[in-house]
């Protein structure tokens, strides 16, 4: 038997099973509840003849009548009306001490009856019992009572009885009822275990177990081979599965798998992930002294979220790689730039050439000297954000032109991922910054005319310095530099500095600026990631 089940699909298998442990399991309590209910209904009809026995040998007229000897009609009558009383009781008897039969239900019984010495007992003084006799109707359960005359004598006795075909007639009535529920359970079992059936298959996608292992293992030794490290949590934030490059970040011996992620991983924002289903992208952390860029993802949308997949990158590795991008993005587009202004350059020389200013042209490209393709290149370099180096180097140009050399500071280090505030926002404080001190040059008389820029972004924070040679700003001045309109340069200005307050507010920066009137100034603004304050 159990090598033909083996030889069965796996379906027929689990539906098989889980009818069969369906089935016994109804069977059995079914069976139980059954005899439980037989015998207590068994017990009931006892409890009842006995009951009635008793109020029927208590009764005034039942011992008015063995005590005068005679049968009376009224007394008959309202034993008829007790018997109609209670449809399981089926006989009621009146003997007296002679074994006459006063009264009986059926009217057909008279004179002297034998009850097989069942009666003796109750007879000789004994307190009411019940037995199980033979009688003209076939077995009966029969309850003795005695009646006690008004001179304190036994006078006779009251016997009240069920057949037993009444009794199996009731027990029959409860198996079939049993039966009928019996019958429904299974057919409502045979569909539950046809649905448990299908949804397990639904839930492995109709692969068999064989199909699944080679999945799994097809799929195994592919995340094994990459070089992220992944790890999976599920909804109580224990790690599930573990790649090997994932197993290498923790100390030997160490086994990820079943441990909870929050105590490995402390990191994590597995939880948060899990409520929100949001995923979590290139957060810098540290796992073993490992320095890493994590990435978590929810697996599965809400509400129906199974887990959390947290993927591991080597920093120095992603960083390498997105300085190679982003430095050459950031090349082309300066190269760009540095093309299209240098054809204007060209076009601005020939245009005073044609008009015979030969000493405005020699002026122009002096000045044009001031920016160099080392100058370019060092800019790229330290500048991957391609929107703020074409910035910069489009206002290193503006400058030139103006006699003013512009550089930016060769520690600077600015990349996207580690900018506090948004691209655009940050464009938007070095091209006011930037444009402010260039006016500020301009206007200047002084010989050293010179800007020096400085982005410095990290994990940290942001921190842009922008300083010039420029005439300083008059206290006066300074009090009142950053309202909007205020300007020392004519009407409908002031704005720039202004809008660089309204950025830095907004994104909780703070500014600072140090200046000295003939010396110049040197404007600081600085941000901090909310997690560093």
């Amino acid at each position: 038997m159990l090598p033909k089940f083996k030889k069965l699909s796996l379906e027929k298998q689990l539906f098989l099973s889980f009818f069969s442990v369906s089935a016994c399991l109804l069977v059995l309590s079914l069976g139980i509840s059954l005899f439980y209910n037989v015998n207590r209904r068994k017990a009931e009809i006892d409890s009842l003849i006995s009951g009635v026995a008793a109020y029927a040998a208590s009764m005034d007229q039942v011992i008015h009548m063995l005590d005068s000897g005679y049968p009376d009609r009224e007394t008959a009558a309202a034993l008829d009306g007790l018997h109609e009383n209670f449809p399981d009781l089926n006989v009621i008897a009146i003997y007296d001490r002679n074994l006459l039969r006063f009264y009986h239900t059926t009217r057909r019984e008279s004179g002297e009856s034998l009850i097989n010495g069942e009666e003796q007992a109750v007879l000789s003084g004994s307190g009411p019992y019940i037995t199980t006799g033979i009688g003209t109707h076939g077995t009966q359960r029969r309850a003795f009572h005695a009646v006690v005359g008004n001179d304190g004598a036994i006078s006779g006795f009251v016997m009240a009885s069920a057949f037993s075909t009444y009794i199996a007639g009731q027990s029959r009535q409860i198996l079939s009822v049993y039966a009928a529920v019996l019958a429904v359970m299974l057919v409502i079992s045979l569909l539950l275990s046809h649905g448990t059936v299908r949804l397990l298959r639904s839930s492995l996608m109709g692969y068999h177990p064989q199909e699944l292992l080679k999945l799994y293992l097809r799929q195994d030794t592919v995340l094994n081979a990459m070089e992220e490290g992944i790890l999976a949590s599920d909804l109580t934030g224990t790690v599930v599965f573990a790649n090997q490059p994932a197993r290498a970040l923790f100390p030997p011996g160490e086994e990820p798998l079943g441990q909870p992620i929050g105590r490995l991983f402390p990191a994590t924002r597995a939880q948060e992930i899990l409520k929100t289903g949001s995923p979590v992208m290139g957060q810098g952390c540290s796992l073993s002294g490992h320095p890493l860029i994590c990435s978590e993802i929810p697996i599965g949308n809400l509400p129906k979220i199974q887990g959390v997949l947290t993927i591991l990158n080597d920093r120095y590795e992603v960083e390498t790689l997105s300085d190679e991008l982003s430095g050459a993005r950031s090349m082309l587009d300066t190269l760009r730039a540095f093309n299209h202004e240098f054809l204007n350059k060209l076009h601005v020389i020939l245009g005073y050439l044609q008009t015979g200013q030969t000493q405005q042209a020699i002026t122009f490209i002096t000045n044009s000297s001031l920016v160099s393709s080392q100058a370019i290149r060092q800019t790229a370099d330290c500048l991957r954000v391609h929107q703020i180096c074409a910035l910069v180097v489009g206002k290193m140009m503006h400058a030139a032109e103006l006699g003013i050399l512009l550089t930016v500071s060769p520690d600077s280090r600015c990349m996207g991922k580690d900018l506090v505030m948004d691209v655009g926002d940050c464009v938007t404080l070095v091209g006011n910054l930037l444009e402010n001190a260039i006016e500020e040059l301009h206007g200047s008389k002084k010989e050293i005319r010179e800007i020096t820029l400085g982005i410095y972004a990290s994990t940290e924070g942001t921190v842009i310095t922008c300083e010039d040679t420029g005439r300083g700003i008059p206290a006066p001045v300074l009090e009142r530099i950053f309202d909007n309109g205020f300007s020392t340069k004519g009407e409908g200005r002031g704005t720039g500095l202004h809008l660089v307050r309204q950025i830095v507010d907004r994104c909780g920066g703070e500014i600072s600026i140090d200046t000295e009137e003939g010396e110049g100034t040197c404007f600081t603004l600085t941000f901090t990631r909310k997690e560093y304050q």
